[in-house]
Order: structure tokens, then C-alpha cells, then sequence
């Protein structure tokens, strides 16, 4: 590879565009200056936000995928991949050898909430609707939903009730993709048992009515088709 060709390989990726990228919905929007290994298997959904400083530290056969409403905050690490150590073999050239790597794609599902500095390993994919709080280090499936801090994070709340996550999500998808009743009191008797609810639910005021229209405008959001 030639000099120029290293210079606007290193440009695409500390400075990429959503042309960049493996495919980029409406209104996905990239914070730069940020990192992406390889941008070309990095796909984001409509209304999806990557803030800037995040590090995405993947190869061309490793893809990430962002779903809508979702937003990662600032300076987070998504790492997807690892290394054996292997008898023989130099650290210095397990990454690079890719001898015994750990290779997975990683799915950070819709309206997930990813706190500021935030490490996402390898393995570590988010379920709809979790919140990852700041400086969490994950490094295995979150369920949808859930509420999870620390290093390693674990599971300390769960982001609604099951009445109000039917309501949420009859704002934000149509009937086909949301969940119901029984799946979530699944998933609250494995999960949330004698969890604290962290969001709440306000009354649709004409100021609150009013503050969603102007956040809507500066966002440029796209209505869900429901």
C-alpha cells in the first residue's frame, strides 16, 4: 500500500463519513474525531448517534451493529476481538498473527443507552432498551432492558415496569417488532427480580409536548412507522 493510500486509510477512519460505513440509515450520526478500524462493517441504523471519541477497534471480517434510537456516548471502546495466549508465541504478534483469536460480531440492539467511557469486549452484545452506566465494562450479553454497571457490569436495575416498556414501545415500533406481556414477565422473573426501576413516566404536558418538538427539529428525528 502506498503512502497515500495509508494516509486516507488512516483519514476514514479517525475522521469517517456515513459513506464510510457498511450502511448508514437517516439521520446516523458519527462524532468525530473518533476511531474505526474498519468502517466498511460498521453499520448503523436510523436515529442512531455514535459520539465522538469512541474507539471501534474491529478488522474487516468482524461488523458491528447499531439499531435505531440507540446512542453511544463519548470515549467508549468497542473491542471485537480477543487472543489466546498461546505457549510460543510473543504477545506482540497474537494480534497481528491472529493465531487462537476470539472473532465475533457484536449487536447493540434499538434504544440503547451507552454511558461515557464505557467498554464493550468482545461477546459482550446489548439487548434493546439497556442502559450501560459510565465507565462499565461489559463483557457479556446484557438483556433487553436491563439496567447494568461496573467492571465487569452486572445487572443492578431494570430501565422500566413491564406496563410502561408496553407503552414505550408502542410509541417506538410497530406491532410486529414489539415485544409482549409474556415475553417480558420472562424476562423480569429470570432477570429483574426485586430490581429497582430506574426511568420514570411523566405526564405528556403541552411543555413537555413542546420540548420533544424542538429536541425532534435539532435532531432531525425520524417518526417511527407504526
Amino acid at each position: 500500500m502506498g503512502l497515500i493510500s495509508k494516509i486516507k486509510k488512516v483519514k476514514r477512519s479517525i475522521f469517517p463519513s456515513r459513506s464510510d460505513l457498511g450502511s448508514a440509515g437517516k439521520n446516523a450520526i458519527i462524532g468525530i474525531p473518533c476511531y474505526i478500524g474498519c468502517p466498511k462493517t460498521i453499520h448503523m441504523e436510523e436515529n442512531t448517534v455514535l459520539r465522538f471519541g469512541t474507539v471501534i477497534q474491529n478488522t474487516s471480517s468482524e461488523h458491528v451493529f447499531i439499531k435505531k434510537y440507540t446512542v453511544i456516548g463519548i470515549h467508549c471502546t468497542i473491542v471485537t476481538n480477543s487472543h489466546k495466549s498461546t505457549v510460543g508465541v510473543p504477545q506482540v504478534l497474537l494480534g497481528l498473527s491472529h493465531i487462537n483469536d476470539i472473532s465475533k460480531d457484536l449487536h447493540i440492539n434499538e434504544d440503547v443507552w451507552v454511558g461515557t467511557n464505557v467498554t464493550i469486549l468482545v461477546g459482550g452484545d446489548l439487548g434493546r432498551g439497556c442502559i450501560v452506566g459510565a465507565c462499565s465494562t461489559v463483557t457479556k450479553p446484557v438483556p433487553p432492558y436491563a439496567l447494568v454497571t461496573g467492571s465487569p457490569a452486572k445487572i443492578v436495575g431494570v430501565k422500566f415496569t413491564i406496563d410502561q416498556i408496553l407503552e414505550h414501545e408502542r410509541a417506538l415500533y410497530p406491532v410486529s417488532e414489539r415485544m409482549n406481556r409474556e415475553e417480558l414477565e420472562v424476562l423480569f422473573a429470570k432477570y429483574f427480580e426485586g430490581k429497582k426501576v430506574f426511568g420514570i413516566q411523566t405526564e405528556m404536558t403541552e411543555e413537555v409536548l413542546a420540548k420533544l418538538t424542538v429536541a425532534k427539529k435539532k435532531r432531525k428525528f425520524i417518526e417511527p412507522e407504526l
